[in-house]
């Protein structure tokens, strides 16, 4: 068994912070690697399935708050939807409250393509996690949905400015 990257642990006030920021490296590297290993169906950038997970798994929503709620740019999202509708998964109707906006939603071959891919990737979390018990998974589940929520909080918003750290009282730039 492989395990995550092992250097002397530090010390210091700080010790903990820089341990747990290493392990963010760690878990951010090892994410991208698990997604690349998924064997899709059909094969989608993760950008593009994380579009689909949100309209087919959600709802149908506006592009405007697809990008806020992944925290990624409007330019971004636009981009991957185009790639989402030229492969059939995906269609842009009118918002009716504000025709000027569209309303972006998975196609019936977008929901089955979400439905299938969903499915490959709880096996693989199911195997992933296999020798975990339900407590270590409901306990990470809990832990890591608080660290979300605090980093949503301090870091969320729609502007990129936003998204950086202020003191108090501090205004963005």
């Amino acid at each position: 068994m492989r395990s995550a990257v092992h250097t002397d642990p530090p010390t210091g006030p700080d010790a903990e912070l820089i341990a747990l920021g290493k392990q963010f490296g760690v878990f951010h590297r090892s994410v991208h690697m698990f997604y690349q290993r998924l064997r899709f169906d059909p094969p989608l950038e993760r950008a593009a399935y994380t579009l689909l997970v949100r309209i087919a798994g959600d709802r149908p929503a506006r592009l405007s708050v697809l990008a806020d709620g992944l925290g990624l740019d409007l330019s971004t999202v636009s981009r991957q939807v185009a790639a989402l509708e030229a492969a059939g998964l995906a269609t842009r109707t009118p918002d009716p409250t504000d025709r000027r906006a569209s309303v972006i939603a998975a196609t019936e071959l977008g929901v089955q393509v979400y439905t299938r891919n969903r499915a490959i990737w709880v096996g693989a979390m199911r195997d992933l996690l296999a020798d975990w018990s339900p407590a270590e998974m409901s306990e990470f589940g809990r832990l890591l949905t608080r660290l979300n929520e605090t980093i949503t909080a301090r870091y969320g918003g729609t502007d990129p400015a936003d998204r950086c750290p202020r003191g108090e009282g501090e205004t963005p730039q």
